[in-house]
């Protein structure tokens, strides 16, 4: 896919070349191709001249709109702004400038697929998704498929960590620092999952969020348990097409809920890895092979497609196990350790523990080999 031609036309030298600097370092790299003009005749001649798609920021002082801006046949026009404001002028949106510059070119991008949803902004990557699941509670699941997405992401990945629990592990999930609570925002990507799939890569940018800290992106998980009950395994399907669409992402990590049902089967379907927590624990371990064999009762070929792509995870190693994990059919190809610091923690943020997901982030990037 061809890049998108980003137009600055500012006179502020500072910003300008803050935004080229950023632009050539960041993954908006592969979309964005960037000119950036403090001179309004050469500026306007760029715009009037470039035939290919071009969104156009402007600065507020360039005001009132040339006439080659309302003549653009392909992309959109945006306003910057000194001062943090909402609104626009008539469809033309105002983005405070100063604001963090990945949360500025993602609204850049958000307006423009607003605009052309028809062919959406979108990345050149082939996102792979990675499901960390157990049907057994308990065994470590939210916390490694979070280290996992923390890891990746510090070693260069874009990476979505998506949580599909019913009650999710909502502290993983903080929004950005002076940043508005936005309680509705998985049920708005359900929407569209639901009535308009087609629209999941123009809608993306809007309604991730990027952890202050960790780095991976996230989005906002449900709020209300009931709404659970109201997706369908088309849904899930859908949901994940859409954002594989946007081509933003290297990895998508899936926290998935223990639950096993017809949305489970078809997470497990999209997904090219699934990493299975397990504890040496007796129970778990029982529970976890009855729920192979029950699967295999019911549908043979399925459960041996599972098989081939689920990779065992041993959490909460201390060196030695008590049990034999061959004895019940696993064979565990990473080892995450015990913690014993996590006992009693008040906030999610301290329990980040950098290495903590170094075997499966290998794993993971060996392409799940065992």
């Amino acid at each position: 896919m061809a890049k998108m031609q980003l137009v600055l036309l500012d006179t502020d030298t500072y910003f300008g070349g803050m935004l080229s600097a950023y632009i050539r370092s960041s993954e908006f790299a592969e979309r964005f191709s960037f000119h950036w003009f403090t001179s309004r005749a050469e500026g306007f001649r760029f715009v009037e001249e470039t035939r290919q798609p071009q969104i156009v920021l402007v600065h507020e002082a360039w005001l009132p709109l040339h006439e080659a801006l309302f003549a653009l046949k392909t992309g959109c026009t945006v306003i910057v702004s000194e001062t943090e404001h909402t609104g626009g002028v008539l469809e033309y949106p105002v983005l405070f400038k100063y604001q963090p510059l990945n949360r500025l070119l993602s609204s850049v991008a958000s307006h423009y697929n607003e605009y052309s949803y028809l062919e959406p902004l979108r990345g050149s990557k082939r996102s792979g998704v990675i499901t960390v699941y157990s049907a057994v509670g308990g065994s470590g699941k939210t916390v490694t498929a979070v280290h996992l997405a923390a890891q990746l992401a510090e070693h260069g990945e874009r990476t979505l960590c998506l949580s599909l629990e019913r009650l999710p592990s909502r502290g993983w999930y903080e929004t950005e620092p002076m940043e508005s609570e936005t309680s509705e925002t998985f049920s708005r990507l359900l929407y569209y999952a639901k009535t308009r799939p087609e629209q999941i890569p123009a809608k993306l940018e809007q309604l991730k969020r990027t952890h202050p800290t960790w780095k991976y992106d996230f989005i906002p998980p449900l709020t209300h348990p009931a709404e659970w009950d109201d997706i369908e395994a088309c849904d899930i399907r859908r949901l994940f097409e859409g954002i594989v669409k946007a081509g933003i992402y290297d990895r998508i990590i899936v926290d998935a809920d223990s639950s096993d049902g017809p949305l489970t089967t078809e997470l497990l379907k999209v997904s090219g890895l699934v990493l299975w927590p397990l504890t040496d624990d007796v129970i778990q371990l029982q529970k976890s092979k009855d729920w192979f064999e029950s699967r295999r009762l019911r549908h043979q070929q399925e459960a041996e497609e599972l098989q081939a792509k689920v990779r065992f995870v041993l959490n909460r190693f201390t060196g030695t196990q008590a049990n034999d994990m061959a004895s019940y059919s696993f064979k565990v190809s990473a080892r995450l350790p015990y913690v014993p610091e996590w006992k009693n923690v008040a906030q999610a943020d301290r329990m980040l523990l950098r290495g903590f997901a170094d075997e499966a982030a290998a794993l993971v990037r060996g392409g799940g080999s065992p």
